[in-house]
């Protein structure tokens, strides 16, 4: 996939490319190549995510008027977050844009869902400064309309923790349900940690995320599909 392909994708066309090529700028590509770090797509992710921030904000405020701000905090943190980005950028087929190290792509760097969900956000930043924010408004919005549409209707379940426990304890089902975190590593400032869940000391599934809760959310959410394959619900 090129460059133009993807902006057919998002459904924006950069004036100036070189933004769109610093959103997919990895940190470790910029290492390899003795290059200083201002030219990683960071930066942009510090500000596509408040501009993303910003325009779920107001679209669920302008769509549950009544609603008070514990709700509207809630369902925004359905839609913004790295799961619904990494999805996303899967849809887009990100992964195979991203320039990153040789050794962060032999380690499966393009499909890591922290990887493809920090270039939605740069890009979305890299959107902004080459247009305004009402067009970047509409790419974003655009892009994530199925996800804001699914979280207000209450179709995209955000605790899966507390639903594996949930299931696991219901009337024919009494299943001791274990969270263990095998392993974290990386800088204080950017840890990744390894969660595994298991039923009755039986290995279920395996996870990672930035944080011990995140990993255990996502590693959650795939034992839930096996544990139902193991046991009658």
């Amino acid at each position: 996939m090129s460059f133009d392909d993807l902006e057919k994708r998002l459904g924006y066309e950069f004036h100036n490319k070189e933004l769109l090529r610093l959103a997919l700028t990895h940190t470790t590509y910029v290492f390899e190549h003795n290059q200083g770090h201002h030219m990683s797509n960071q930066r942009l992710e510090y500000i596509g995510d408040a501009v993303i921030d910003l325009v779920i904000g107001r679209k669920l405020y302008e769509l549950k008027p009544e609603a008070d701000e514990g709700y509207l905090s809630k369902i925004r943190s359905i839609i913004v977050c790295e799961e619904s980005f990494a999805t996303l950028a899967r849809k887009l087929n990100l992964g195979e844009l991203i320039l990153m190290g040789k050794g962060e792509e032999q380690t499966g760097g393009r499909n890591k869902d922290s990887t493809l969900a920090d270039c939605v956000e740069s890009i979305t930043a890299a959107i902004y400064f080459d247009s305004d924010f009402e067009t970047v408004r509409e790419v974003v919005l655009r892009l994530l309309d199925e996800t804001i549409n699914l979280a207000v209707d209450g179709k995209i379940f955000l605790d899966y923790k507390s639903r594996l426990l949930e299931i696991a304890q219901t009337k024919n089902n009494q299943h001791k349900v274990e969270f263990k975190v095998v392993d974290e590593r990386g800088p204080q400032h950017d840890k990744e940690f390894d969660v595994e869940i298991f039923v009755d000391g039986n290995f279920l599934a395996k996870a990672t995320g930035r944080t011990k809760k995140q990993a255990e959310q996502k590693c959650a959410k795939i034992a839930i599909g096996e544990y139902e394959k193991l046991f009658v619900i």
